[in-house]
């Protein structure tokens, strides 16, 4: 790729096993509309609708870890980003120079990498929000689409987490009725949808970055 980008380490460990709904097994196949809040890729939603259903969330937490740093293509990856409009969103919340900054940096990020910044720091934060972008700007494109994609998994656990609380607080819910059992307000959840740190918007150009092979995976486009 013609650039030094030093020496990576990408390895990706276990995360620690939640409790409480974590362990509640959820029944039947998920669902791609559920799915598809989580991560914008058809694959992605695929995938995890084939290997469905999971024993716990941290099964399909590690399932859906695997799945997105070694199995999908980058080309997934950037279906996934292309969901997001983080910096325009930030945007809305920063003024004076803090606003200027995030401004400068809507365009030209995209201009040199090729999709739109991905951040799981919430957008209220417009400080930390551009001292991240003026840090990750100075990246080669193989390190900052690793660091996307990172931030990225983050959302899609974050989701997969709000999922899984509202399939396991409506199976209650389910067996409550059968037995007659009270269940309080508070078990029901609204319909999975995303915060104010992580808006899914509608799709609109698809980036482009020549250098890899988008119908490849991170290993086999050599990125560590």
């Amino acid at each position: 790729m013609g650039e030094d980008i030093g020496q990576c380490n990408f390895k990706f460990s276990p995360q620690p096993i939640l409790t409480g709904l974590a362990e509640f097994d959820v029944e039947g196949k998920l669902e791609e509309r559920d799915l598809f809040l989580c991560a914008s890729s058809v694959l992605f939603c695929n995938a995890m609708i084939e290997a469905s259903p999971f024993s716990s969330l941290e099964h399909a937490r590690s399932f859906a870890r695997n799945l997105w740093f070694n199995t999908l293509p980058i080309q997934s990856w950037l279906d996934t980003f292309s969901a997001h409009r983080h910096l325009s969103d930030a945007i809305t919340f920063a003024r004076g120079d803090i606003r200027m900054g995030l401004l400068q940096y809507l365009s030209e990020y995209r201009k040199k990498f090729g999709f739109g910044f991905v951040t799981s720091t919430n957008l209220h934060l417009s400080q930390q929000i551009l001292e991240e972008v003026q840090a990750r700007y100075q990246n080669s494109l193989q390190v900052e689409l690793e660091t996307a994609s990172r931030e990225e998994f983050t959302l899609i656990e974050r989701r997969l987490t709000k999922l899984w609380e509202r399939l396991s607080s409506e199976k209650t819910l389910e067996v409550s009725e059968e037995t007659g059992e009270v269940v309080q307000d508070s078990m029901l959840e609204d319909d999975v949808a995303p915060d104010s740190s992580d808006e899914i918007v509608s799709k609109g150009h698809q980036p482009s970055i020549v250098t890899f092979d988008l119908n490849k995976t991170r290993e086999e486009n050599d990125i560590c």
